[in-house]
């Protein structure tokens, strides 16, 4: 990953412990631990443009898959085998949510704020905000209160993905697993 292009790549660059504030003077909340449901981002096959995401009871939820018969394009698929995602790789990358997203560039769904340290996202309509905190990418509710929604990391040789249950009864999954994709697949989504 190329940081002039993804300012998220916090594992290969120095950070400061400091977490970077996209609302002015407010600071971030600090993540709850027992209220996530962690999905892993695993079998790499051979790398996460190809691979499956895992939930709890280390049951299948999606599996990500680019085909070599479909060059330029990745779909995420549900446990079910129906299409969820779809992202077509251009020098401007499209996405397509099933039911959410209309076919988009992913820079407009998932811009960089002004200052690039961070990722403005809608949702349902709702505004939110990726932003990388530490060794974590965060996604907060965008306003005067932020709230913690997901958190990305990496941890033995997968991407480790946890979500609220809030966001989980919001109906964001398959948008912040989508969004979580084009975060870490090391491809330019800008």
């Amino acid at each position: 990953m190329y940081t002039a292009t993804n300012p998220f790549d916090v594992w290969n660059f120095g950070q400061s412990n400091a977490a970077p504030s996209v609302f002015g003077a407010l600071p971030y909340p600090s993540p709850p631990s027992a209220n996530v449901v962690t999905f892993y981002f695993t079998h790499f096959n051979p790398n996460i443009l190809n691979c499956s995401i895992i939930g709890p009871q280390a049951q299948l939820y999606y599996r990500v898959v680019t085909d070599n018969h479909m060059p330029g394009y990745t779909v995420i698929k549900n446990n079910e085998g129906k299409n969820v995602s779809l992202i077509e790789w251009q020098n401007h990358p499209f996405i397509e949510i099933r039911g959410l997203l209309t076919k988009q560039h992913v820079r407009t769904w998932m811009g960089l704020t002004p200052d690039k340290s961070a990722r403005m996202i809608t949702i349902r309509g709702a505004p939110y905000v990726w932003a990388p905190k530490e060794k974590s990418i965060n996604l907060y509710s965008h306003g005067s209160r932020p709230a913690f929604m997901a958190r990305i990391t990496r941890s033995n040789g997968s991407v480790v993905l946890d979500v609220t249950q809030e966001a989980l009864q919001l109906g964001l999954l398959d948008s912040i697993v989508s969004a979580s994709f084009l975060l870490q697949c090391g491809r330019n989504i800008d």
